[in-house]
C-alpha cells in the first residue's frame, strides 16, 4: 500500500517537559488546536515504549531514537519515531529541546514537508544549488535533491544526523558558529567541504538567512558549488607563491598607452633592486636605466613592447642605492581572453656575479697568474691585430721575445721565492717602459714578449728597446739581496719580417737565440742572414738526430804526452760527424745543437761505449796503463741513470775504471756546483779519472775547486796563444802552480809550437796534448802509435 508522505511533525519543550512551540504539522498530526497545544507536556502528546515510560525526563532522551505513541486529540494512538536534540547548537546556552515526531509505518518525511502545499518546492528543487533549512537543534527541516546527491544519503537518514557531522572533523567547530552567527545576527556565510557517506568531498559556498517556521526559529540557506573555482584558485596561489618564492625578481606592468606601469613586483625584485612595491607602483620600470648605458639594448626593448612582442636582453640597470648590476631580462606580453595585450610580466636574473666570475676567468684564461700579464693566447691575439694594423696602416711594428741570462742560477741558488720575485719585477719594470697600447706578456718561465705598436722606424724601436734591456738589467733588492738579471732580446719587425702571428714569433725567437750566443745581454734584430742561419740550424737539428742511428758519427783520439818523460800516457776523445753532405764536421758546429735538443745525451752515452771499446782493444794488445779522457756535458751529468750505465759499460768491455777520464767545463761546474759534487763524488766512487776543462775560464774560488773530487785541470788553449805575452805567462804559471798546490796533474791542451811545450816543460806542467805532438787519430792510427812507443822529441 502506498503510504502518503506525512509531515515532519517538530515541536519544542523545556527541561520539564512543557510545550513552548510547534510546528503547523504537529497541529495536524495530533488534530490539536494552537490554544490545546499550549501548556501540554512531551508526557502529554507521547508515549514511550521503553520502560523507562513516563517517568523519563527529556535530557535523558536526547540523541536517542525511541518509540511510542502520539496521543492524538481524537483519542487515537498513532505509533511514531521520537527524535530529541538540544534545541540550541551552542552547548552554554542549551535549555530547550527540539523534539521530532516521525509516523512509524508511513512513508520517509518528504523533504518537502514542512512546504508541501506550497508552488516553490519545483523552484527549490531546481535550484542550481545546496538548498537547507535547519532548526535550532543543528538538524535539517528542509532541503533538496541537490543536498543529498552530495552527502551521498536517503532523504530519510538526513533529519537524524545533525548538520555538522556532513563536514570534516577539523572544520565542524567553525560550521556550527557559523550557523550560531545567523541565528544570533540574522545571516552568515562561509566556505566548506560537504563530505559524502561514502568520501565524495565538494566545495561550497553557504549562505544562511534567520527565519521562522510557524512559530518555530530556524536558519534557511543555500550552497554555491565552488569545486571549479577553489580548484582555479590553488592554481593561482601555487603560482602566486611560485612568484612570491622565486629567486628570479618579477615585475608586472600595465599597457597604459606608450606607459607600461608597475602593478606587482615580487620580493625578489625588492631584494635584487632595493626598491619596495608601495614607493614604485604606478611606475614605468625605465626609472631604473642608466643614462648612456646600453641604448642599442633600450631600443631593442622598446621596439619590442611597442610591437607587444616578447624579447630578451642583458643590459645593466641601478639599485636604489646607485650600484650598477646586470640584468638579464625577459619580457613577455600577456594577453586577456579577447587575445588583447593588457600587461607585461619581465623576469629579472641578476647576473652581476656570473659577469664578474666570467671576467675573472677571461682573465686567468688571458694573463700569467704570477705576473698578471698577457700570456701566449691574449699574446697571440693582440699580436694578430698589430700585424692587422700595421699592414693596413702602413706603419711599423715590432715583436721582442726577451730572455733572462741568469734567472737558472737565482732560483737554483737563491730560492723559487726570489726567482719569483725577479719575474715580478721585471713585469713590473716591463710595464713601465711600455705604453698603454703595447702589450707585455708572460709565455714562459723567464721568458718574456713585447708587441710593440705604431713605430715610426726600426731606430725608433731600438731606441725603445734598450731602454727596455737596460731597465731590466738594473739591480733588484730582494730580501735584503741584490740580485741582477741582464737579458737577452730579439726583435722582429713586422710586417717587414712576417705577415702572420707564426712568422713574426719565429723571426723574433730566432733573432733572441742569436742575441743569446754572442754573449748575452744584448739586443739583436731579426735579419736575412739570420733566417738563412736558422734554417741551416733547424736542418742541423733535424738530421742529426738521424746521424747516430746511421752510424755518421766517428771518434778521433788526439795523444797526451807525459812533459817529463815524453811517453804517450792517454788521449782525449773527440767526435766528429762525417755528414753526407758537408764532410766531416768538428764537434763546434753540433755540439751547441746537440746540447739544445738534447741529443747529447744519446750522443754523450756512444762516445763512452765506443771509447770503452777502443781501451778494450789496447788492453787486448797488453797496454793497460792507457787512459781515454771523454767530454761530458751538464745534460749527461743530471742524467739520474748516468753513473749506473758508465758502470754497465765498464762491465761489458771489461775496462778498469781507472782507465777512463771524465771531463767536464769550469762554467758547467759553477752553473749547478752543489748538484756536480754530489754526481762527482758517485763517479770517484766508482773509480773513474775526473778532470775540469777550460780551467781559467769560469769563475770558480779557490773554495770550491777544492771540494770537487777531480784529479786533473786542463789548461785552456788561450792562456797558451802567446806564452811571451807577460800576463798569459804569469796565469798559466799561476794555474800549474795551484795545481801542484792541490797536488792535482797539469794538463795543456792546443799546444801546437816548440816554444808552446818548452814553456810548459820549464814550469812543470805535467802533461800536453796538441798538434806539436800529433793530431786526432782513429783508432787503428792511436794503437799503431801506442805500440810503436813513439815519444815527444825534445
Amino acid at each position: 500500500m502506498n503510504l502518503s508522505p506525512l509531515p515532519l511533525a517538530v515541536f519544542v519543550a523545556d527541561a520539564s517537559g512543557a510545550i513552548t512551540s510547534w510546528n503547523r504539522a504537529c497541529e495536524k498530526l495530533a488534530g490539536y488546536t494552537a490554544a490545546e497545544m499550549r501548556g501540554r507536556t512531551l508526557a502529554d502528546l507521547v508515549e514511550f515504549e521503553d520502560s523507562a515510560g513516563k517517568n523519563a525526563s527529556i535530557q535523558a532522551r536526547v540523541d536517542q531514537d525511541s518509540a511510542g505513541c502520539l496521543v492524538c486529540a481524537d483519542g487515537r494512538r498513532v505509533p511514531v519515531r521520537v527524535t530529541v536534540a538540544p534545541q540550541s547548537l551552542d552547548l552554554e546556552q542549551q535549555g530547550s529541546y527540539s523534539v521530532i515526531v516521525v509516523p512509524r509505518g508511513a512513508t520517509a518525511p518528504s523533504r518537502y514537508a514542512l512546504i508541501q502545499d506550497l508552488p516553490v518546492n519545483d523552484i527549490i528543487e531546481g535550484l542550481p544549488c545546496v538548498f537547507y533549512v535547519i532548526d535550532q537543534s543543528g538538524r535539517l527541516l528542509l532541503w533538496n535533491h541537490q543536498l543529498e546527491e552530495a552527502l551521498e544519503m536517503p532523504s530519510e537518514d538526513l533529519p537524524t544526523v545533525e548538520v555538522k557531522y556532513f563536514f570534516d572533523e577539523t572544520s565542524r567547530a567553525a560550521i556550527v558558529q557559523k550557523i550560531l552567527d545567523a541565528f544570533e545576527h540574522g545571516s552568515s556565510w562561509h566556505e566548506a567541504e560537504l563530505v559524502g557517506r561514502h568520501g565524495k568531498r565538494t566545495s561550497y559556498l553557504f549562505q544562511c538567512a534567520r527565519t521562522s517556521v510557524g512559530s518555530l526559529p530556524c536558519v534557511f540557506g543555500t550552497g554555491l558549488d565552488i569545486t571549479m573555482r577553489k580548484e582555479a584558485e590553488h592554481v593561482l596561489k601555487v603560482r602566486e607563491r611560485a612568484i612570491f618564492a622565486s629567486v628570479n625578481a618579477i615585475c608586472i606592468t600595465c599597457c597604459d598607452g606608450p606607459n607600461n606601469r608597475i602593478e606587482y613586483v615580487n620580493p625578489a625584485f625588492e631584494r635584487i633592486t632595493g626598491y619596495d612595491l608601495a614607493e614604485i607602483k604606478g611606475r614605468d620600470p625605465r626609472f631604473m636605466r642608466i643614462e648612456g648605458c646600453d641604448s642599442g639594448e633600450h631600443k631593442r626593448i622598446h621596439e619590442a613592447l611597442r610591437k607587444k612582442q616578447s624579447v630578451r636582453s642583458v643590459l645593466r640597470n641601478a639599485r636604489k642605492n646607485g650600484e650598477v648590476f646586470y640584468n638579464d631580462l625577459r619580457i613577455d606580453p600577456v594577453m586577456n581572453a579577447d587575445g588583447e595585450v593588457t600587461h607585461f610580466v619581465a623576469v629579472i636574473n641578476d647576473v652581476t656575479e656570473a659577469r664578474h666570475y666570467e671576467r675573472r676567468l677571461h682573465h686567468l684564461a688571458h694573463h700569467d697568474p704570477l705576473t698578471g700579464l698577457a700570456n701566449r693566447t691574449l699574446l697571440q691575439e693582440r699580436l694578430k691585430q698589430a700585424i692587422q694594423h700595421a699592414t693596413r696602416n702602413h706603419t711599423v711594428g715590432a715583436l721582442a721575445f726577451l730572455d733572462l741570462d741568469n734567472f737558472k742560477h737565482i732560483n737554483d741558488n737563491l730560492g723559487h721565492d726570489i726567482g719569483d720575485a725577479v719575474l715580478r719585477e721585471t713585469a713590473e719594470r716591463l710595464r713601465a717602459n711600455m705604453r698603454e697600447e703595447d702589450t707585455v706578456a708572460r709565455v714562459g718561465g723567464d721568458e718574456f714578449v713585447l708587441v710593440i705598436c705604431d713605430q715610426g722606424s726600426p731606430e725608433q724601436v731600438a731606441d725603445l728597446v734598450e731602454r727596455v734591456r737596460r731597465s731590466v738589467a738594473r739591480p733588484m733588492l730582494l730580501d735584503g739581496k741584490e740580485v741582477v738579471s741582464g737579458t737577452s732580446i730579439g726583435v722582429a719587425l713586422f710586417p717587414r719580417d712576417g705577415g702572420s702571428v707564426d712568422k713574426v714569433m719565429r723571426a723574433a725567437d730566432a733573432a733572441m737565440y742569436h742575441a743569446k750566443s754572442l754573449g748575452k745581454n744584448n739586443c739583436q734584430f731579426f735579419s736575412t742572414e739570420l733566417n738563412r742561419l736558422v734554417h741551416e740550424h733547424l736542418l742541423l737539428e733535424a738530421s742529426l738526430g738521424r746521424a747516430i742511428g746511421n752510424h755518421e758519427m766517428v771518434l778521433g783520439y788526439q795523444p797526451k804526452v807525459d812533459l817529463r818523460s815524453g811517453r804517450m800516457v792517454g788521449a782525449e776523445a773527440l767526435v766528429r760527424w762525417n755528414h753526407p753532405e758537408h764532410g766531416l764536421m768538428g764537434p763546434d758546429s753540433f755540439i751547441p745543437v746537440a746540447e739544445q735538443t738534447g741529443l747529447i745525451v744519446p750522443l754523450g752515452e756512444w762516445v763512452i761505449d765506443e771509447a770503452c771499446g777502443a781501451l778494450q782493444a789496447l788492453h787486448r794488445q797488453g797496454i793497460d796503463d792507457f787512459v781515454i779522457s771523454v767530454n761530458l756535458s751538464l745534460r749527461q751529468l743530471r742524467q739520474r741513470q748516468f753513473v749506473d750505465r758508465l758502470a754497465d759499460s765498464l762491465r761489458r768491455h771489461d775496462v778498469p775504471p781507472s782507465c777512463l777520464e771524465l771531463e767536464v767545463t769550469e762554467s758547467l761546474l759553477m752553473e749547478r756546483p752543489e748538484e756536480a759534487k754530489e754526481v762527482m763524488a758517485h763517479l770517484k766512487k766508482l773509480g773513474v779519472r775526473l778532470s775540469i776543462d777550460d780551467f781559467g775560464t769560469g769563475y770558480s774560488s779557490l773554495s770550491q775547486l777544492q771540494a770537487f773530487p777531480v784529479d786533473h785541470i786542463k789548461i785552456d788553449r788561450s792562456f797558451l796563444c802567446n806564452v811571451d805575452s807577460n800576463g798569459h805567462s804569469v796565469i798559466t804559471r799561476a794555474i800549474i802552480a795551484l795545481g801542484h798546490s792541490l797536488k792535482l796533474k797539469v794538463i795543456a791542451e792546443g799546444v801546437e809550437t816548440r816554444e808552446q811545450m818548452v814553456f810548459l816543460r820549464d814550469h812543470d806542467c805535467d802533461q800536453m796534448q796538441g798538434y806539436y805532438f800529433s793530431p786526432a787519430l782513429s783508432q787503428q792510427g792511436l794503437a799503431d802509435m801506442v805500440t810503436r812507443g813513439v815519444t815527444l822529441h825534445a
